[in-house]
């Protein structure tokens, strides 16, 4: 796939080249990080979570392109940033996410976790280099799953109706930024001046399209995939915690597979973009393999 684009490089990257290119038919909205002189020889594709954008891999995806010869490509998930038009489910996204190439290294944190392994597992057959932060395979309980999907439509409800006000749209996402689930994270100004850059009412529609409570349980496929696979977790984030122990026993119940696990101690559920070390670290080893 030809990555090039129209769109002007931004300013003040010094000597990184980066390029936007807008959503089609066929392909999520994007921004495209590469060092200027320096010819990129792996490409790496990086997916935000709920209510984030692109934007908010740019300076790991900036460092990432500045230490080695990598193309970094942040994405707009459906709902999200520039893909804010894009009418999408999990299943119809991994078709939106395949054209970035199916040979990248790729990382995702949380909703854009969940879409990546609908990817690997819509093309098991695939030897993936992923790294996952916070995902989560499904309810297995009916009923649990049920409680879930009411929770998230009711949410989506209310996004709806924040359409167009600023005020209430800035005070939901404080409210969301300081949930248990993201602490002892703080709030940073220039993270919530991102996400206010999305639509209300299209993050309702990528709730309503992609919830975990639509989602199918994928935890019987788990033992299908194969490649080599990194696990990044907050020590805080006690029920992810087992949600990856979990992930990563299945995965090594077979020979496709290699799994490595880390722990950040003190972290939530944002670990991946908290400590930007740790991801960057996880891409480089992933290219070496």
């Amino acid at each position: 796939m030809n990555f090039q684009s129209s769109y002007p490089t931004i300013p003040g990257t010094g000597k990184l080249k980066v390029l936007k290119s807008p959503a089609t038919s066929s392909r999520l909205a994007y921004t495209s990080y590469v060092q200027i002189g320096r010819l990129p020889n792996t490409r790496v594709i990086l997916i935000h979570g709920f209510t984030q954008n692109g934007a908010t891999f740019g300076p790991i995806a900036s460092e990432l392109a500045l230490r080695q010869p990598f193309e970094v490509i942040c994405v707009d998930l459906p709902g999200h940033g520039e893909s804010c038009s894009v009418d999408a489910g999990l299943d119809e996204t991994a078709d939106l996410l395949l054209p970035f190439g199916m040979d990248s290294i790729w990382a995702a944190y949380s909703l854009g976790a969940r879409h990546l392994l609908t990817l690997c597992l819509k093309h098991s057959d695939f030897s993936w280099k992923a790294i996952f932060s916070g995902v989560n395979p499904g309810i297995e309980d009916a009923g649990e799953r049920l409680e879930r999907y009411q929770a998230d439509m009711a949410l989506a409800s209310e996004l709806k109706n924040l359409e167009g006000d600023h005020d209430r749209f800035k005070e939901f996402l404080s409210r969301w930024m300081s949930l248990a689930l993201f602490q002892p994270r703080k709030p940073t100004r220039e993270d919530l001046e991102n996400r206010l850059t999305n639509s209300p009412r299209a993050l309702a529609r990528s709730l309503e399209n992609s919830s975990v409570g639509v989602q199918a349980n994928l935890w019987p496929r788990i033992p299908e995939l194969r490649g080599y696979f990194t696990l990044i977790t907050g020590g805080a984030d006690t029920r992810y915690l087992g949600i990856a122990r979990r992930f990563e026993s299945l995965l090594k119940s077979h020979d496709k597979a290699v799994v490595r696990s880390e722990i950040i101690d003190s972290l939530g559920h944002g670990a991946i973009i908290d400590r930007p070390p740790a991801l960057i670290q996880a891409v480089i080893d992933s290219s070496k393999v």
